[in-house]
C-alpha cells in the first residue's frame, strides 16, 4: 500500500469516527440505548441498527480513562456521555465511550 492510500485510508477511518460521534450528539436516545448495553452481542446489535461497520470491544473504566498518547479529540456531549478520539501508535483510530455502565472501544476494521 502506498503511502498516499494509507493517508487516504486512515482519513477514511477517522472520518467514519467522527461521524458517529455527531450522530450520538445529535441523538440523546442513541445515548440512552449506549447506557442500556451490558454485552458485546448488544453492542454489535446496536452498531447494525446504526448500518455502522465499526468494530467494537468492551473495556474496563481504568482503560477508557488513562492518559492517551495520541489524543486527537475528546469531550462531553449534551445527554453526558464522555468520547475520546484516540490513535493507537502504528494502529488504528479508536473512539471510547463512557457510558453509564460501561465503557466502549469503536474503531474500523480493517480487512
Amino acid at each position: 500500500m502506498s503511502q498516499a492510500s494509507t493517508v487516504n485510508h486512515l482519513s477514511a477511518a477517522e472520518a467514519e469516527i467522527r461521524d458517529f460521534v455527531g450522530l450520538l450528539n445529535l441523538d440523546n436516545s442513541l445515548n440512552q440505548r449506549l447506557d442500556c448495553i451490558l454485552s458485546i452481542s448488544e453492542l454489535n446489535e446496536f452498531l447494525l441498527v446504526l448500518s455502522s461497520s465499526l468494530a467494537c470491544a468492551l473495556i474496563p473504566h481504568e482503560q477508557a480513562t488513562r492518559p492517551a498518547k495520541i489524543l486527537l479529540a475528546s469531550g462531553i456531549n449534551e445527554y453526558g456521555t464522555s468520547w475520546r478520539i484516540l490513535q493507537c501508535p502504528g494502529g488504528p483510530f479508536v473512539l471510547q465511550l463512557i457510558c453509564q455502565n460501561r465503557c466502549f472501544a469503536l474503531w474500523r476494521q480493517e480487512c
